[in-house]
């Protein structure tokens, strides 16, 4: 007696999907001119997205402390700069569904200017991303 076992099945597992990237291309503006902005902070939590973070504020290490309950904090899954070229990119880990990422500008650090990108079901999209952001003279930074 034999058996001849065969299965197939539609389901993609997440595994079998390239990591996609988002592309961070950031800049500061002065007197008209738009320039790199090398060294601007990066911080990225994964599993979070901008309307849990609406009570909170930031520290310079990335830490978001919630501002109603002070033991209530949130560190970053990770922390880098832009590079010598205005980059930075970001490879979540397969199955990220949520994401939060903070740039801080470094030329302005000075007045505290951010930037945040939050992204919902990021890996459904199915394709890489690329974001310009533009810290500008104009802006009075956020805190």
């Amino acid at each position: 007696m034999s058996f001849f076992l065969i299965g197939c099945s539609n389901n993609t597992e997440i595994d079998d999907i390239e990591p996609l990237k988002i592309e961070f291309k950031v800049f500061y503006t002065i007197n008209g001119d738009t320039i790199i902005d090398v060294g601007s902070k990066v911080f990225v939590y994964y599993n979070v997205n901008q309307s849990d973070i609406l009570d909170y504020f930031i520290q310079s290490d990335g830490k978001l402390i919630d501002s109603k309950d002070s033991s209530k904090n949130i560190y970053p899954s990770t922390e880098n700069k832009v590079d010598g070229s205005g980059t930075y990119i970001l490879v979540p880990p397969k199955g990220t569904e949520e994401l939060l990422v903070i740039i801080w500008s470094k030329f302005y650090e000075d007045r505290k200017l951010k930037s945040i990108f939050t992204e919902y079901d990021f890996y459904r999209h199915g394709e890489n991303q690329t974001v310009r952001l533009y810290f500008t003279e104009k802006n009075q930074g956020v805190e």
